[in-house]
């Protein structure tokens, strides 16, 4: 096929999660063996020479929301530039959400294509001098169906999308109208992806979902995530397994039994709980509210050796009055989780949250605030803690800036929490497992030297 089209210059402009990452990589698969030459990340006012760039947006959020559109509108510019010779196509969750608006008033757009349509945007790509078109109907997250996947970076990390969709109905999310409800990828697939990118130097494999620990319930409920991990585990290698975005409901005894018993899989958890009121979680309708959050902070904390556990909370929530934040601050003293990122909530069109009564922005940033403040103390005295420890590191590259190399141990998830940066006198290479002893520790990151 490739022989029979000439040559492409395709940029690829990831923005949001890392499930856009994932897309972005099959998709830069399909182009590779369509014949085309793929720019990872191309700059505004960089000299490639490029025919069409690719913008895979996000429409979670309002500030994620305004930096998709602010992409498209420069790279508009750039596409006036070229005196429209570049082409512009749009995807991702924003493109699904508001495919009609975009393409009736931004004219830059050649094409887009919602969730998922990675095949569909390969061929839209294809169609020089093409009326503008829109291929975004249904979200398709259940897997490309083809495992060939091509890196846009050299890190040591990957991001291995196990599922997307939601069947939660949290009042205060887009999540399901725009990616529709939960769709497992293959077990046998997400083997294969795993494999090739193991081969491909990959030294930890980091599964993510919209619920990670919901994996399965469409598909075959006798191979859920505890299943799918042993079978990563059993692949050949040294290497690392992480579980990210793990509702509580999904926590089960053999969950927690496959964190324990699997070398392979990092003893950490991602739990996102929004909030730890139990009125506030009632109005958010989250999952699994009858959980008792404390006694599974307690039991994993127990049963699991020197497991690290993070959340995600949410402030300012619509009704959310004085004493319920108090009572979240005073849970997260309780609790002291190793991580956690928070935000000010949102309101999102189309949401029953943003029909509730708001909570005034000054009062949602303030509160925010002191939520950052309080885990900021947490996580300074638990990395304190781990001061004089013995730790196994994954290297990621050399920070020029310390001179120090800097690399991430089994209780740091990439791009999300601190860093370990150490001193080597050997030789030392990304990709590398070194082991580090911690000499100090700032608030989020630790610092240590290599041992033999």
């Amino acid at each position: 096929m490739a022989g029979d089209k000439p040559r492409m210059r395709v940029g690829i402009v990831t923005l949001g999660c890392d499930k856009n990452t994932v897309d972005n990589e099959h998709l830069a698969g399909l182009l590779d063996e369509a014949g085309c030459e793929v720019v990872p990340s191309p700059s505004l006012d960089g000299p490639e020479e490029l025919d069409a760039v690719v913008i895979a947006t996000c429409g979670f959020i309002c500030d994620a929301k305004e930096q998709s559109i602010s992409c498209i509108l420069e790279w508009g510019g750039r596409k006036r530039e070229s005196g429209g010779r570049l082409r512009l196509f749009v995807t991702g969750c924003l493109a699904q959400r508001y495919a009609e608006e975009l393409l009736a008033e931004m004219p830059e757009i050649d094409g887009i294509a919602g969730v998922g349509q990675l095949e569909s945007l390969s061929d839209l790509l294809w169609r020089a001098g093409a009326p503008r078109n829109i291929v975004a109907a249904e979200p398709r997250v259940e897997g490309c169906g083809f495992s060939r996947r091509k890196r846009l970076d050299d890190k040591p990390y990957a991001f291995l999308k196990i599922a997307d969709g939601c069947n939660h109905a949290c009042t205060f999310c887009a999540i399901p109208g725009m990616k529709g409800p939960l769709r497992s990828v293959p077990g046998e697939a997400l083997l294969r992806e795993a494999r090739g990118l193991l081969d491909q130097g990959v030294r930890e494999l980091v599964l993510v979902a919209q619920d990670v620990a919901a994996y399965g319930q469409d598909r075959d409920r006798r191979y859920r995530l505890p299943e799918l991990l042993r079978d990563l585990c059993a692949l050949e290698g040294d290497f690392w397994v992480r579980c990210m975005y793990c509702y509580p409901g999904g926590i089960t005894d053999a969950l927690v039994e496959t964190l324990r018993q699997e070398s392979k899989v990092t003893p950490y958890l991602d739990i996102p709980l929004q909030h730890l009121d139990e009125e506030v979680l009632c109005a958010m309708r989250r999952p699994c509210r009858e959980v008792d959050v404390f006694a599974l902070v307690e039991r994993l904390r127990r049963d699991v050796p020197g497991v690290v556990l993070r959340t995600t909370l949410l402030a300012g929530f619509p009704g959310e009055t004085p004493a319920a934040h108090r009572r979240l601050l005073e849970g997260m003293k309780r609790l002291r989780f190793d991580w956690l990122g928070a935000f000010p909530y949102s309101e999102e069109e189309g949401t029953p949250a943003a029909e509730m009564k708001q909570v005034g922005k000054r009062t949602r940033d303030k509160r925010w605030r002191e939520v950052m403040e309080l885990q900021a103390r947490i996580t300074a005295e638990r990395n304190e803690a781990r001061v004089g420890r013995r730790v196994r590191v994954l290297v990621e590259e050399f920070d020029a800036v310390r001179s120090m190399w800097m690399g991430r141990s089994a209780g740091e998830a990439p791009e999300v929490d601190g860093a370990v940066f150490f001193e080597a006198e050997g030789p030392v290479a990304p990709g590398d497992f070194v082991e580090v002893v911690l000499t100090r520790a700032e608030t989020y990151d630790v610092f240590g030297r290599a041992v033999a």
